[in-house]
Protein backbone atom coordinates (compact mmCIF):
# COMPACT_ATOMS: atom_id res chain seq x y z
CA UNK A 1 0.00 0.00 0.00
CA UNK A 2 2.83 2.47 0.84
CA UNK A 3 4.80 2.19 -2.21
CA UNK A 4 1.25 2.83 -3.96
CA UNK A 5 1.06 5.65 -2.26
CA UNK A 6 4.48 6.69 -3.35
CA UNK A 7 3.80 6.27 -7.01
CA UNK A 8 1.03 8.42 -6.77
CA UNK A 9 2.74 11.17 -5.14
CA UNK A 10 5.49 11.16 -7.87
CA UNK A 11 3.38 10.36 -10.85
CA UNK A 12 4.59 12.68 -13.52
CA UNK A 13 1.54 12.32 -15.14
CA UNK A 14 -2.16 12.49 -13.91
CA UNK A 15 -3.75 9.21 -12.96
CA UNK A 16 -6.67 8.11 -14.58
CA UNK A 17 -9.93 6.91 -12.94
CA UNK A 18 -9.39 2.88 -13.53
CA UNK A 19 -13.48 3.06 -14.31
CA UNK A 20 -14.03 5.43 -17.40
CA UNK A 21 -10.37 5.61 -17.74
CA UNK A 22 -10.39 10.03 -17.68
CA UNK A 23 -8.33 11.84 -15.59
CA UNK A 24 -9.41 13.80 -12.99
CA UNK A 25 -8.81 11.19 -9.79
CA UNK A 26 -9.92 12.35 -6.25
CA UNK A 27 -10.39 9.00 -4.66
CA UNK A 28 -9.12 5.24 -3.51
CA UNK A 29 -10.67 2.40 -2.59
CA UNK A 30 -7.91 0.52 0.05
CA UNK A 31 -10.03 -2.93 -0.49
CA UNK A 32 -10.13 -2.81 -4.04
CA UNK A 33 -6.94 -0.82 -4.49
CA UNK A 34 -8.19 1.60 -7.40
CA UNK A 35 -8.23 4.87 -8.15
CA UNK A 36 -11.62 7.11 -9.19
CA UNK A 37 -13.55 9.96 -10.20
CA UNK A 38 -16.37 11.19 -8.49
CA UNK A 39 -18.58 10.12 -10.98
CA UNK A 40 -17.65 6.34 -10.89
CA UNK A 41 -17.36 6.17 -7.26
CA UNK A 42 -21.06 7.20 -6.82
CA UNK A 43 -22.24 5.71 -9.86
CA UNK A 44 -20.68 2.33 -10.34
CA UNK A 45 -18.03 1.43 -7.01
CA UNK A 46 -20.88 2.56 -4.28
CA UNK A 47 -23.88 -0.13 -6.50
CA UNK A 48 -21.44 -2.95 -6.01
CA UNK A 49 -23.15 -4.95 -3.09
CA UNK A 50 -19.81 -6.33 -2.47
CA UNK A 51 -18.32 -2.74 -1.58
CA UNK A 52 -20.35 -1.48 0.80
CA UNK A 53 -18.13 -1.53 3.40
CA UNK A 54 -14.81 -0.87 1.57
CA UNK A 55 -13.15 2.30 2.81
CA UNK A 56 -12.39 5.28 0.44
CA UNK A 57 -10.28 7.84 1.57
CA UNK A 58 -9.49 11.02 -0.95
CA UNK A 59 -6.11 11.14 -2.69
CA UNK A 60 -5.65 14.40 -1.36
CA UNK A 61 -5.33 12.66 1.72
CA UNK A 62 -2.85 10.40 0.82
CA UNK A 63 -0.57 12.41 -0.51
CA UNK A 64 -1.20 14.59 2.38
CA UNK A 65 -0.58 11.66 4.92
CA UNK A 66 2.15 10.52 3.16
CA UNK A 67 4.97 13.18 2.44
CA UNK A 68 7.71 11.85 1.07
CA UNK A 69 9.79 9.64 3.35
CA UNK A 70 13.08 10.53 4.83
CA UNK A 71 15.61 7.94 6.21
CA UNK A 72 13.95 6.20 9.47
CA UNK A 73 14.71 8.83 12.76
CA UNK A 74 16.86 7.63 15.44
CA UNK A 75 14.97 9.44 17.69
CA UNK A 76 11.52 8.18 19.78
CA UNK A 77 11.93 10.03 23.03
CA UNK A 78 14.47 13.03 23.67
CA UNK A 79 14.84 12.86 27.07
CA UNK A 80 13.62 11.09 31.07
CA UNK A 81 11.98 13.24 32.40
CA UNK A 82 11.85 11.14 35.70
CA UNK A 83 12.12 7.38 37.43
CA UNK A 84 10.38 5.47 39.87
CA UNK A 85 12.21 2.15 41.02
CA UNK A 86 9.02 -0.36 41.39
CA UNK A 87 9.11 -3.17 44.03
CA UNK A 88 8.81 -5.95 41.06
CA UNK A 89 11.24 -7.73 39.30
CA UNK A 90 10.09 -7.21 35.57
CA UNK A 91 7.16 -4.73 34.20
CA UNK A 92 5.03 -7.14 31.73
CA UNK A 93 2.69 -4.40 31.55
CA UNK A 94 1.50 -0.89 32.24
CA UNK A 95 -1.32 1.03 32.19
CA UNK A 96 -1.93 4.68 32.81
CA UNK A 97 -5.32 6.15 34.37
CA UNK A 98 -6.93 9.19 35.29
CA UNK A 99 -4.14 11.77 36.72
CA UNK A 100 -1.29 9.96 37.53
CA UNK A 101 -2.72 6.83 38.43
CA UNK A 102 -0.75 3.77 36.65
CA UNK A 103 -1.21 -0.22 37.03
CA UNK A 104 1.50 -2.46 36.44
CA UNK A 105 2.03 -6.33 36.37
CA UNK A 106 4.40 -8.96 37.10
CA UNK A 107 4.01 -12.53 36.25
CA UNK A 108 6.98 -14.55 35.45
CA UNK A 109 7.04 -16.46 38.78
CA UNK A 110 4.14 -17.33 40.51
CA UNK A 111 4.66 -16.83 44.55
CA UNK A 112 5.72 -13.30 43.84
CA UNK A 113 3.70 -12.26 41.01
CA UNK A 114 1.07 -9.69 41.41
CA UNK A 115 -1.23 -6.55 40.06
CA UNK A 116 -0.05 -2.68 41.68
CA UNK A 117 -2.15 0.22 41.29
CA UNK A 118 -0.14 2.68 42.77
CA UNK A 119 0.18 6.88 42.50
CA UNK A 120 2.92 8.69 41.17
CA UNK A 121 4.10 11.39 43.67
CA UNK A 122 7.29 13.69 42.73
CA UNK A 123 9.33 11.21 44.12
CA UNK A 124 7.73 7.72 44.46
CA UNK A 125 4.86 5.74 43.90
CA UNK A 126 2.41 5.20 46.67
CA UNK A 127 1.26 1.61 46.55
CA UNK A 128 -2.95 1.80 46.68
CA UNK A 129 -3.89 -1.54 46.12
CA UNK A 130 -2.03 -4.81 45.65
CA UNK A 131 -3.34 -8.36 44.13
CA UNK A 132 -1.31 -11.25 44.37
CA UNK A 133 -2.15 -13.11 40.62
CA UNK A 134 -0.52 -13.99 37.88
CA UNK A 135 -2.53 -11.44 35.78
CA UNK A 136 -1.52 -12.02 32.15
CA UNK A 137 -3.45 -8.15 31.13
CA UNK A 138 -5.39 -5.57 32.66
CA UNK A 139 -7.72 -2.96 31.05
CA UNK A 140 -9.73 0.24 32.31
CA UNK A 141 -13.31 1.16 31.05
CA UNK A 142 -14.82 4.25 31.14
CA UNK A 143 -15.96 3.98 35.00
CA UNK A 144 -12.49 3.36 35.81
CA UNK A 145 -13.51 -0.30 36.73
CA UNK A 146 -10.05 -2.79 36.03
CA UNK A 147 -10.29 -6.22 34.18
CA UNK A 148 -8.04 -8.47 33.90
CA UNK A 149 -7.27 -12.09 33.17
CA UNK A 150 -4.75 -14.55 34.96
CA UNK A 151 -2.27 -16.94 33.08
CA UNK A 152 -3.29 -20.24 32.45
CA UNK A 153 -6.76 -20.00 33.31
CA UNK A 154 -10.15 -19.18 31.51
CA UNK A 155 -12.67 -16.13 31.96
CA UNK A 156 -11.93 -11.77 32.57
CA UNK A 157 -12.21 -10.32 35.60
CA UNK A 158 -13.45 -7.58 37.33
CA UNK A 159 -11.68 -5.96 40.48
CA UNK A 160 -13.16 -3.37 42.39
CA UNK A 161 -11.35 -0.56 44.68
CA UNK A 162 -12.93 -2.47 47.88
CA UNK A 163 -10.29 -5.83 46.47
CA UNK A 164 -13.91 -7.57 45.56
CA UNK A 165 -13.35 -10.10 42.36
CA UNK A 166 -16.08 -10.92 40.03
CA UNK A 167 -16.61 -12.61 37.37
CA UNK A 168 -17.52 -10.29 34.05
CA UNK A 169 -16.58 -13.03 31.59
CA UNK A 170 -16.87 -16.89 30.80
CA UNK A 171 -14.90 -18.15 28.10
CA UNK A 172 -14.34 -21.72 28.55
CA UNK A 173 -13.45 -23.73 26.11
CA UNK A 174 -11.51 -20.69 25.09
CA UNK A 175 -8.38 -18.91 27.13
CA UNK A 176 -8.39 -14.72 26.84
CA UNK A 177 -4.80 -13.25 26.38
CA UNK A 178 -5.13 -9.61 25.74
CA UNK A 179 -7.25 -7.08 26.91
CA UNK A 180 -8.17 -3.59 25.67
CA UNK A 181 -11.07 -1.31 26.44
CA UNK A 182 -11.71 1.00 23.24
CA UNK A 183 -12.84 4.66 22.79
CA UNK A 184 -16.30 3.25 22.61
CA UNK A 185 -16.26 1.32 26.13
CA UNK A 186 -15.99 -2.00 24.30
CA UNK A 187 -14.07 -4.85 25.63
CA UNK A 188 -11.39 -6.21 23.16
CA UNK A 189 -9.96 -9.77 23.92
CA UNK A 190 -7.62 -12.01 22.51
CA UNK A 191 -8.01 -15.69 22.66
CA UNK A 192 -6.14 -18.69 22.25
CA UNK A 193 -7.65 -22.76 22.68
CA UNK A 194 -6.31 -24.70 25.05
CA UNK A 195 -3.36 -26.20 25.01
CA UNK A 196 0.07 -25.53 24.08
CA UNK A 197 0.53 -22.01 22.41
CA UNK A 198 3.39 -22.92 19.80
CA UNK A 199 3.35 -24.30 17.62
CA UNK A 200 0.18 -22.77 15.52
CA UNK A 201 -1.35 -25.23 14.01
CA UNK A 202 -4.09 -25.67 11.10
CA UNK A 203 -6.63 -26.82 14.01
CA UNK A 204 -5.64 -23.74 16.08
CA UNK A 205 -8.11 -21.05 17.58
CA UNK A 206 -6.89 -17.49 17.49
CA UNK A 207 -9.22 -14.73 17.66
CA UNK A 208 -9.40 -11.19 19.00
CA UNK A 209 -13.33 -10.53 19.96
CA UNK A 210 -15.25 -7.38 20.12
CA UNK A 211 -17.89 -7.03 23.19
CA UNK A 212 -20.10 -4.38 23.96
CA UNK A 213 -20.10 -2.86 27.58
CA UNK A 214 -22.26 -5.38 28.59
CA UNK A 215 -20.14 -7.98 27.70
CA UNK A 216 -22.04 -9.45 24.64
CA UNK A 217 -20.74 -10.00 21.80
CA UNK A 218 -20.43 -8.08 18.79
CA UNK A 219 -17.39 -8.85 16.30
CA UNK A 220 -15.00 -11.86 16.05
CA UNK A 221 -11.89 -11.12 14.04
CA UNK A 222 -10.08 -14.67 13.60
CA UNK A 223 -9.13 -15.13 9.69
CA UNK A 224 -8.70 -12.60 6.33
CA UNK A 225 -10.82 -13.22 3.18
CA UNK A 226 -8.78 -15.44 1.97
CA UNK A 227 -8.65 -17.65 5.34
CA UNK A 228 -5.62 -17.03 6.42
CA UNK A 229 -5.42 -16.76 10.54
CA UNK A 230 -4.99 -13.10 11.39
CA UNK A 231 -2.95 -13.81 14.59
CA UNK A 232 -0.89 -16.26 16.39
CA UNK A 233 -1.00 -15.08 19.98
CA UNK A 234 -2.38 -11.84 20.75
CA UNK A 235 -0.61 -10.55 23.18
CA UNK A 236 -1.66 -6.62 23.37
CA UNK A 237 -4.10 -4.63 22.10
CA UNK A 238 -4.30 -1.22 21.27
CA UNK A 239 -6.63 0.89 19.29
CA UNK A 240 -6.70 4.43 17.72
CA UNK A 241 -8.71 7.30 17.43
CA UNK A 242 -10.38 5.41 14.42
CA UNK A 243 -11.04 2.17 16.44
CA UNK A 244 -8.41 0.00 13.64
CA UNK A 245 -6.85 -2.34 16.08
CA UNK A 246 -3.14 -2.79 16.65
CA UNK A 247 -2.07 -6.13 17.45
CA UNK A 248 1.41 -7.01 19.28
CA UNK A 249 1.57 -10.83 17.84
CA UNK A 250 3.49 -13.99 19.20
CA UNK A 251 4.72 -15.76 16.23
CA UNK A 252 6.54 -18.55 18.40
CA UNK A 253 8.11 -19.69 21.87
CA UNK A 254 11.52 -18.42 20.58
CA UNK A 255 10.61 -14.67 21.55
CA UNK A 256 9.86 -13.47 17.84
CA UNK A 257 6.72 -11.61 17.24
CA UNK A 258 4.93 -8.78 14.62
CA UNK A 259 2.45 -6.46 14.83
CA UNK A 260 -1.12 -7.16 12.98
CA UNK A 261 -3.41 -4.15 12.32
CA UNK A 262 -6.64 -4.77 11.37
CA UNK A 263 -10.18 -3.34 11.48
CA UNK A 264 -13.19 -3.91 13.41
CA UNK A 265 -14.69 -4.90 9.83
CA UNK A 266 -11.97 -8.11 9.71
CA UNK A 267 -10.12 -6.01 6.96
CA UNK A 268 -5.84 -6.07 6.99
CA UNK A 269 -4.55 -3.07 7.02
CA UNK A 270 -0.96 -4.29 7.46
CA UNK A 271 1.93 -6.58 9.41
CA UNK A 272 4.98 -5.24 10.25
CA UNK A 273 7.55 -8.15 11.21
CA UNK A 274 10.41 -5.84 12.19
CA UNK A 275 13.73 -4.28 11.08
CA UNK A 276 14.87 -6.29 8.46
CA UNK A 277 18.64 -5.45 9.52
CA UNK A 278 18.37 -6.87 12.93
CA UNK A 279 17.84 -10.36 13.62
CA UNK A 280 15.05 -10.78 16.19
CA UNK A 281 11.84 -8.65 16.69
CA UNK A 282 9.92 -9.39 19.86
CA UNK A 283 6.87 -6.47 20.69
CA UNK A 284 5.49 -6.50 23.85
CA UNK A 285 4.38 -2.91 25.00
CA UNK A 286 2.52 -1.04 22.57
CA UNK A 287 0.98 3.04 23.05
CA UNK A 288 -0.98 4.76 20.30
CA UNK A 289 0.10 8.82 20.21
CA UNK A 290 -2.60 11.62 20.15
CA UNK A 291 -1.50 11.54 16.48
CA UNK A 292 -2.23 8.05 15.87
CA UNK A 293 1.24 7.00 16.13
CA UNK A 294 2.31 3.51 17.17
CA UNK A 295 4.77 3.24 19.42
CA UNK A 296 6.44 -0.49 20.24
CA UNK A 297 8.99 -1.76 23.04
CA UNK A 298 11.34 -4.40 21.16
CA UNK A 299 13.42 -5.56 24.51
CA UNK A 300 15.54 -8.25 22.51
CA UNK A 301 17.21 -4.72 20.66
CA UNK A 302 16.82 -2.85 23.74
CA UNK A 303 14.80 -0.48 21.13
CA UNK A 304 11.49 1.64 20.73
CA UNK A 305 9.86 1.58 17.28
CA UNK A 306 7.32 4.41 15.81
CA UNK A 307 5.56 3.76 12.78
CA UNK A 308 2.31 5.43 11.03
CA UNK A 309 -1.62 3.75 10.26
CA UNK A 310 -0.04 2.49 7.06
CA UNK A 311 3.07 0.39 8.72
CA UNK A 312 5.84 2.48 7.53
CA UNK A 313 8.62 3.15 10.28
CA UNK A 314 9.11 6.54 11.37
CA UNK A 315 11.91 5.73 13.84
CA UNK A 316 13.79 3.64 15.96
CA UNK A 317 16.04 4.50 18.97
CA UNK A 318 17.94 2.07 20.62
CA UNK A 319 17.36 3.16 24.25
CA UNK A 320 20.35 1.44 25.99
CA UNK A 321 22.58 3.26 24.49
CA UNK A 322 20.61 6.83 24.61
CA UNK A 323 19.22 7.30 27.85
CA UNK A 324 20.66 3.96 29.88
CA UNK A 325 16.77 2.19 29.76
CA UNK A 326 17.59 -1.86 29.59
CA UNK A 327 15.00 -3.99 28.52
CA UNK A 328 11.97 -1.66 27.96
CA UNK A 329 9.56 -3.54 27.82
CA UNK A 330 5.65 -2.40 28.27
CA UNK A 331 4.37 1.04 27.61
CA UNK A 332 1.48 3.75 28.15
CA UNK A 333 0.87 7.43 27.76
CA UNK A 334 -0.13 9.93 30.27
CA UNK A 335 -2.76 12.66 30.35
CA UNK A 336 0.21 15.09 30.18
CA UNK A 337 1.65 13.29 26.60
CA UNK A 338 4.37 11.88 28.72
CA UNK A 339 5.09 7.98 27.75
CA UNK A 340 6.36 5.23 30.38
CA UNK A 341 8.53 3.02 29.55
CA UNK A 342 8.68 -0.34 32.33
CA UNK A 343 11.53 -2.35 31.60
CA UNK A 344 12.73 -6.10 32.81
CA UNK A 345 15.78 -6.24 34.24
CA UNK A 346 14.87 -9.62 35.68
CA UNK A 347 16.48 -10.74 32.15
CA UNK A 348 19.77 -9.76 32.59
CA UNK A 349 19.43 -9.99 36.90
CA UNK A 350 17.34 -11.55 38.94
CA UNK A 351 18.01 -8.95 42.26
CA UNK A 352 17.10 -6.05 40.25
CA UNK A 353 13.60 -4.11 40.39
CA UNK A 354 11.68 -2.86 37.66
CA UNK A 355 11.79 1.07 36.62
CA UNK A 356 9.08 2.86 35.42
CA UNK A 357 11.11 5.76 32.80
CA UNK A 358 9.21 8.67 32.42
CA UNK A 359 10.36 10.18 29.05
CA UNK A 360 9.10 12.90 26.54
CA UNK A 361 8.57 12.17 23.03
CA UNK A 362 9.74 13.93 20.36
CA UNK A 363 7.52 16.64 18.82
CA UNK A 364 7.12 15.33 15.54
CA UNK A 365 5.90 11.92 16.84
CA UNK A 366 3.41 12.99 19.06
Amino acid sequence: MASKSASLRKAQVPLCCHFCNKQGVQWKCEECDVFMCTSCKEKIHQRLKSAQNHEIVSVYDICKDNPPRKEVASEVISSVFNTYTTTVPVINSLLCYGDDYVYLIYHNIEENARLVKGKMLKSSIRILQTLEKQIFDIAVNTEGEIVFDEVGHDNVYSLTDTGEIKTVLETSPMRPTALHVNRDNDLIVGFREHGSPFPVKDFSVRQVVIFDNNYKRKVILEADKKGIKLFSYPARIKTDSKNVLYVTDWIDKNQSGRIVAVDTNGRLKFTYNGNPDLQTFFPNGIAITPSDNIILTDHSNNALYVMNTRGELLALQFVDNDHNIERPCSLCIDNEGYLLIGNAPFLDNKDSNAIIYVTKIIKQLV
